[in-house]
């Protein structure tokens, strides 16, 4: 079939960058706080709300970007990162406001560099389950596994696969304030109500089926009668509606699946000895209040329940492979037990700051933790006879150092947290690791 031909106004407009860019998205909202937070107008951003441009370096000596009117010689060809951000194509003052986009742009260089997979979120680990009997099965997995890297859900699916999503129409219920709640059910859950009706008639005629299906088979062994949803009486879905009130777990399961809501967080309950006793049906002590087990949900087996589902998707675009576990081979030490170290920058020493107890290190362009359980980063231990020693700069500014202090150390696993910001964290360096990046092995003589 022959192709439609476009005229040259029809090509110069598909071909120009004016109808490429995307619309920025939404600034990241700040931390509700009772506190005073100072933010800057010109910081980092979490994640980039504009698209980064770049263009040849033969259009770039002529000014030209791809837009209706060249761009300054002097802001774009006097710097090492020709990358830009155009806030606005054309103002009222007829010019293009842009900005430099190497902050973004040079983050993710780096990152691909430091060749980081994305996992979901880890789960709590001083957080007590109510019917959780295997809490490993909740761990760090990839981004990209077919049981998670899903928007939709198939027809009849169960609630455990539907929580598997990250990608949900309803918001996720516990990060929302009161007014942001009264909004929702103001504007999106009222106007359903017919609806929700509609799908509580077909929910009481597949609970009827399923029922008629089990006493069939119990009596004679068939099949049982197939209810259709326009069969239901009035009386019959009014005592389903009540049986739902006494039964909370299906009730707000319905709810779930009616409105496409991300599952709730799990719930935490005391596991003293006065509750276990309840829960297996012993003597419990008077002041224990008693437990229903149909008024709390069951563990969800989705990684994003305690924490939200992401804005976007959990890789953020940043990796697209499963796993990072593959050996580096050396050109000349052959394969290594280690992948090379990455060298990161001490950006805030022990208490450094009014209410900072804890330094904090910078790697590939991101905040992160000093590594956990690491006697070289563990800054609250005075005396340290027979430990390594504490690495430099943690416990106070070395002014004399250029560039700051430094430490290497490996990256360990990544996850995108649902205001988009990237949750790394590292390890300490192989000291074997480190000597064979910087050229320090000593090879013995045979």
């Amino acid at each position: 079939m022959a192709s439609r031909s476009v005229s040259p106004g029809g090509a110069l407009l598909r071909a120009s960058r004016v109808f490429a860019i995307p619309p920025p998205l939404p600034r990241p909202a700040p931390d509700l706080s009772s506190t005073a937070i100072f933010n800057s107008d010109t910081a980092t951003l979490p994640h980039p709300i504009y698209q980064s441009i770049t263009t040849p370096q033969s259009s770039r000596a002529r000014g030209d970007w791809g837009f209706k009117r060249p761009l300054p010689l002097r802001a774009t060809t006097k710097t090492s990162t020709p990358i830009i951000r155009v806030e606005s194509v054309d103002t009222l003052e007829h010019i293009t406001e842009f900005g430099s986009a190497a902050d973004h742009s040079l983050t993710l260089q780096k990152w691909q560099e430091m060749d980081v997979h994305l996992s979901t979120p880890p789960p709590p680990s001083s957080k007590s389950t109510f019917g959780a009997t295997d809490l490993d099965r909740r761990g760090e997995k990839s981004v990209f596994e077919d049981a998670i890297d899903s928007t939709t859900t198939s027809e009849g699916a169960s609630i455990t696969k539907e929580d598997a999503r990250w990608k949900f129409t309803g918001p996720w219920l516990a990060g929302l304030n009161e007014g942001a709640f009264n909004e929702y059910i103001k504007k999106e859950v009222r106007k359903k109500k017919l609806d929700f009706n509609k799908y509580l008639r077909t929910a009481c005629a597949e609970a009827l089926t399923k029922e008629n299906q089990r006493a069939a088979l119990e009596e004679e062994g068939g099949v049982g009668e197939t209810v259709q949803a326009s069969d239901i009486t009035d009386e019959q879905l009014s005592k389903y509606i009540k049986s739902l009130r006494e039964d909370r777990t299906e009730l707000y399961r319905h709810i779930r699946r009616f409105l496409d809501l991300p599952p709730a967080p799990n719930p935490s309950l005391p596991l003293g000895e006065a509750w276990i006793s309840n829960m297996l049906g012993g003597p419990r002590a008077s002041s224990t209040p008693p437990i229903n087990p149909k008024d709390y949900q069951p563990t969800s087996e989705s990684p994003y329940a305690d924490s939200g589902p992401p804005r976007t998707h959990p890789s953020a675009g940043l990796s697209y492979g499963r796993t990072s576990a593959h050996t580096f081979n050396h050109p000349l030490y052959g394969p290594q037990n280690k992948k090379p170290p990455v060298q990161a920058r001490v950006v805030m020493p022990k208490g450094a700051a009014t209410g900072n107890f804890a330094p904090l290190l910078g790697v590939g362009g991101f905040v992160v933790d000093v590594p956990a359980g690491e006697a070289s980063f563990n800054v609250r231990t005075k005396n340290r006879p027979g430990l390594e020693p504490l690495t430099p700069g943690l416990q106070n500014i070395e002014p004399h150092k250029v560039g700051g202090s430094k430490a290497y150390v490996h990256p360990k696993s990544a996850s995108v947290d649902p205001k988009g910001r990237i949750i790394l964290k590292v390890e300490q360096a192989d000291p074997e690791a480190v000597a064979v990046l910087e050229g320090k092995v000593k090879l013995g003589i045979r």
